[in-house]
């Protein structure tokens, strides 16, 4: 069966859960199709869909840091905090300078507590809050932390309040909710005019495959554009596996890291995930510690075929 990752660059206007739909559909309903973490449908940029037994690597993708290039609108707040919704309140920006965002935009860099949007796929007793917010309801978002790497500004601010960014950040973070945070500590408000995914981890928009070429795969083609698995665990620190020792990964035994072979070290933090790979098997899993020794935990396998 084939399996891999597919990059995707969505335009706006499309939902995520419709490329995967469309995908699923060309291949006759004959291959599992998911994706690797949801772009909204006023963004556009790169959406990494995956393909076969890669389905089950989503929660592994979202890991990744991603990066965008973001295009904001001073003195606008919307109700979803981008230019797709309901305007709330225009103010006065005139007064804001460059060097005003300069200032301020290393504020965000590390780790800090963001308040999610409520209009977001994020859930809350089971429901998406956006969901909720529709249905009437006023559900609370809790801060939570995220990390961000980088922030900074990559044009100028035009005379209509409008200004483009370029962050790196990780999971769990939401660009519309920085630009509403910048807009707040301006003093006028902001929103999100236009956003791009330009990268998740090493896979970047210009190796992404147009919308519009996307529905021509079929069964006998899709091999000529799907990234196999083996490239995309380059992402954790790998190890290499005996075969013998494959057999026990299968079972979920744990293996202690003295068998393993580190063969490259990946961009994913080690306490957050780690890659054991072999002939047959990739197997993603978390370091175990147990007096003093440390062990593999295989928590996702992949056979390889």
């Amino acid at each position: 069966m084939i399996s891999g990752l597919i990059l995707i660059n969505k335009p706006r206007g499309i939902r995520s859960t419709h490329c995967v739909s469309t995908l699923h559909n060309i291949l006759k309903n004959k291959i599992k199709v998911g994706h690797g973490g949801t772009l909204d449908s006023t963004a556009d940029g790169l959406l990494v869909l995956l393909v076969g037994s890669a389905t089950k690597l989503s929660n592994y993708v979202m890991m990744l840091p991603k990066e965008y290039s973001v295009t904001i609108q001073l003195g606008t707040i919307t109700d979803t905090l981008d230019y797709g919704g309901e305007v709330l309140a225009r103010n006065y920006f005139k007064h804001i300078s460059e060097k005003d965002i300069d200032v301020l935009l290393p504020a965000f860099l590390g780790t800090r507590m963001q308040k999610p949007p409520v209009i977001s796929a994020l859930k809350l007793q089971g429901k998406r809050a956006s969901d909720l917010k529709r249905s009437g309801l006023e559900p609370e978002m809790l801060p939570r932390p995220v990390t961000i790497t980088s922030i900074c500004r990559i044009s100028s601010l035009n005379t209509e309040g409008q200004v483009s960014l370029y962050i790196k950040c990780h999971k769990g973070t939401y660009v519309r909710s920085i630009v509403r945070d910048i807009g707040t500590m301006l003093g006028c408000g902001a929103s999100v005019l236009k956003l791009t995914r330009v990268k998740t981890g090493f896979m970047s928009l210009d190796q992404a495959l147009p919308f519009d070429e996307m529905i021509k795969i079929n069964e006998k083609n899709i091999s000529e554009t799907i990234l196999p698995i083996q490239n995309f665990i380059k992402h954790f620190t790998l190890y290499d596996i005996a075969e013998p020792l494959e057999v026990e990964l299968k079972n979920g035994k744990i293996i202690p890291l003295t068998e393993l072979q580190c063969i490259s070290r990946g961009m994913v933090f080690a306490q957050d995930a780690v890659c054991a790979a072999g002939k047959n098997l990739v197997s993603l899993g978390i370091l175990r510690y147990r007096n003093n020794k440390a062990f593999f935990k295989p928590q996702t396998n992949l056979f390889l075929e």
